[in-house]
């Protein structure tokens, strides 16, 4: 047993930790041997243990369990770990505390800071080192409780046969006398004494009171006091070279040289025991999973103020989210409200998020002490860890669902439900699994939780909510693709609001003249029209023009041409022909009478010859002439004299007396009825056919998605999947909106 001395800043603790493979930065230089062979490091941590100064235990655990974790990860399991560990504790007589759990010291709970000590001791002892490294044991400690704790470690080595090196500072005599070998150091890692310091410390009185300039030490005095004082005084350019011409300097060096001869040699030294080899101590992935799975659970149990505070945390904000939009109506409110839930649930999200933070910094200091000891991998811990939060995340997100779940008035079908619960449930796992990244990739818990809160209002403002993908600048939609929280709001919206349909209650708001050319009763009622990808209709633009068009085919209702005589490729050529000529800008009567049928010269930009004309023709083919004529027979001028022929060549229906002259001659109203009978002559008798045509029609001449929403009610019926749509979350396939990204 060695006490490693020396004066402030001489190096004793780098000392050590070199030794004992603890520090392995900076140039390290020399050569470590073992029974005269080269130090491995597999084999090195199976018979060497080292206690740290700081106690780093895991406060949730008792000292018999604390032991029996180790044992089970640093020992084979033919070994009787019982025996062991009951050993261990009488030696460093715990008997007293064996079912105490251990505490925070900081709070002052638990162990006593001796026993903490011991603990911290007797928990490196259960692994059998052969070698044991104790850095400053007494530290914090009074007289008497540093007493008992030198004195544990005195049994503990005769008993178990250990080589103990201690570095200690200002023990008491009888402390220091507790020690067979000094290990002196001077500023700079120089050696002022190694060896025995024989019976009643005579041989380093002898030495140290033999270099020149030291007073003889006193009957009465503490040698390790007397020996720190003589250095001081003298100096370590004189107390260095003293003993480097000593003859106990002579005789480490003849050891020396004769371990390295051993070493060339290749033979090993002839110890009473074979070593262990690094085979003999070898865990499987499973073993150590289960270990760490069983300890994380026991500490999350022991720990309320995290694991069940936290819980309580979400279902109470939850349950305030719940009332807050309690009974949400099937109208365009509740589907904002239903968004709005869930938009602000998962920010609920972040509870367990920032409280997985605190705990994982605290046991970070557990996890690399074992880490180093070879306890476990960093990867079965963080694969425990993650295990083990499972029946915690269960138990928390029942809690949450029925907190919100109902009160708010989500849709109750069985998958709907199901799929909330299990998008909750990983929800609570991968959020809580970042706050528990963020506390092993920073130093401190401050650090952690501004990481943490600077992602999460990254990711809120990203997650495609307060700004969509569409709107957000190019730079940056690189953090919508790759945000979280953007995939479990587009999930559980999805699920809520996808297929289902609100209504918005506009009542007078509606434009008149929405709702004309309804009169006739074959109209499918007032609507009104909403494009995508934030495309607004605007003067000889193609969406004004596109809107135009299916107003006019709106109003018309019910078409002419049955499913024979409906020619889609001729109607695809007309539009094109309409929209291409901008025929469907205001005025659009006007203007589509001018391109379709004939010339109206009063108008500057009106075209000077209907160039749409064949194309219309083309339409008219094969329908019953007489739903195009009829549409001349009408109006409102009680002069007119039209005469019908039934002669299709007689201009393709229209009356042969029947002139722009007419035309002009029709009131407002009028002229709004005949455009509307004519593009009624061309649509489909099916009128969701038709409606349907033309959206498809559009996308593919123009590339312009547009949805028609039916007003009922002096109200907008809209689809929940064209709300997705607007946020990105749907797509226009077909004729109609869907939303494939639920998952």
């Amino acid at each position: 047993m060695a006490a490693l001395m020396g004066q402030s800043g001489a190096g004793k603790t780098t000392l050590m930790d070199v030794i004992a493979g603890y520090k392995t930065g900076g140039k390290i230089t020399g050569d470590i041997l073992i029974h005269g062979a080269p130090k491995e490091d597999n084999l090195w941590q199976r018979i060497s243990g080292y206690a740290e100064q700081n106690d780093i235990l895991n406060p949730y655990l008792s000292v018999l369990e604390t032991l029996e974790f180790t044992t089970k990860c640093r020992l084979p399991p033919e070994t009787d770990h019982d025996e062991v560990m009951s050993q261990v504790i009488s030696l460093m007589h715990l008997e007293a505390y064996v079912n105490t759990v251990v505490g925070r010291e900081k709070d002052g709970e638990g162990l006593p800071k001796h026993a903490r000590k011991r603990v911290t001791i007797a928990n490196e002892l259960v692994t059998q080192p052969r070698i044991l490294f104790l850095d400053e044991p007494t530290s914090g400690l009074g007289c008497n409780a540093a007493a008992l704790v030198i004195g544990a470690v005195r049994r503990s080595t005769d008993a178990l046969g250990l080589i103990t090196l201690a570095t200690i500072h200002q023990p008491s005599r009888k402390m220091f006398e507790s020690f067979d070998d000094l290990l002196l150091l001077a500023k700079g890692g120089r050696v002022c004494w190694s060896g025995p310091m024989g019976v009643g410390s005579d041989a380093i009185f002898s030495h140290f009171g033999g270099i020149p300039g030291a007073l003889p030490p006193l009957d009465s005095c503490n040698p390790a006091d007397y020996v720190l004082d003589v250095v001081n005084k003298v100096g370590g350019d004189v107390a260095v070279p003293y003993y480097a011409k000593s003859v106990r300097s002579e005789e480490v060096m003849t050891d020396i040289r004769a371990d390295i001869q051993i070493a060339t040699e290749g033979v090993i030294g002839d110890g009473p025991e074979a070593l262990p080899t690094s085979a003999e101590h070898t865990r499987t992935l499973f073993t150590e999973y289960g270990l760490l799975i069983k300890r994380h659970i026991l500490c999350e149990w022991r720990n309320p103020s995290y694991s069940f505070m936290r819980m309580i945390f979400c279902f109470g904000a939850s349950l305030f989210l719940g009332i807050l939009f309690n009974g949400i109506s099937n109208n365009i409110q509740g589907a904002v409200f239903s968004i709005a839930a869930i938009f602000f649930l998962v920010f609920v999200l972040v509870i367990p998020m920032q409280a997985a933070v605190i705990p994982l910094i605290e046991d970070r200091a557990v996890l690399y002490r074992e880490t180093m000891g070879g306890m476990y991998s960093r990867l079965s811990y963080g694969f425990g860890q993650l295990a083990a939060n499972i029946p915690f995340h269960i138990i928390n997100t029942f809690l949450m669902f029925i907190a919100i779940y109902f009160l708010v008035g989500f849709r109750m079908e069985g998958n709907y439900v199901g799929y909330f619960l299990f998008m909750l449930f990983l929800s609570n796992w991968v959020v809580m699994s970042m706050g528990q990244l963020f506390a092993l990739v920073t130093p401190n818990e401050e650090s952690a939780n501004g990481l943490a809160g600077l992602s999460i209002i990254l990711s809120v403002c990203l997650m495609g909510f307060l700004i969509t993908a569409s709107s957000m600048p190019k730079g940056w939609i690189w953090a919508y693709w790759t945000n979280l929280f953007h995939y479990i709001l587009q999930g559980l919206v999805t699920n809520q609001i996808s297929g289902q349909s609100y209504h918005i209650d506009v009542g007078g708001i509606i434009d008149e003249a929405l709702k004309n050319g309804n009169d006739n009763g074959n109209a499918t009622g007032p609507s009104a029209l909403v494009f995508g990808n934030d495309v607004v209709p605007d003067g000889t633009n193609i969406a004004s023009q596109a809107a135009n068009f299916m107003a006019l085919a709106l109003a018309a209702g019910a078409g002419a041409a049955n499913n024979t005589s409906f020619n889609l490729t001729a109607l695809s050529d007309l539009i094109n022909c309409l929209v291409t000529n901008d025929c469907l800008v205001e005025p659009v009567t006007d203007n589509f009478v001018a391109c379709t049928i004939f010339n109206l010269p009063d108008g500057a930009w009106i075209p000077k010859t209907p160039v749409c004309k064949d194309s219309f023709q083309q339409v008219t083919k094969n329908i019953d002439i007489m739903a195009v004529t009829e549409c001349f027979l009408g109006g409102d001028d009680e002069n007119s004299t039209s005469v019908y022929t039934d002669d299709p060549n007689v201009a393709n229906g229209v009356p042969v007396d029947y002139t722009p002259s007419n035309y002009k001659a029709l009131s407002n109203s009028s002229q709004i009825e005949l455009v509307t009978c004519l593009v009624r002559a061309i649509l489909p008798e099916d009128v969701q056919r038709g409606i349907k045509a033309l959206l498809k029609l559009f996308q593919t001449l123009f590339d312009l998605v547009m949805t028609v929403i039916d007003v009922i009610d002096n109200g907008l019926s809209i689809p929940g999947d064209l709300i997705l749509y607007y946020f990105g979350w749907a797509v226009f396939r077909d004729g109609e909106f869907v939303a494939p990204f639920k998952w």
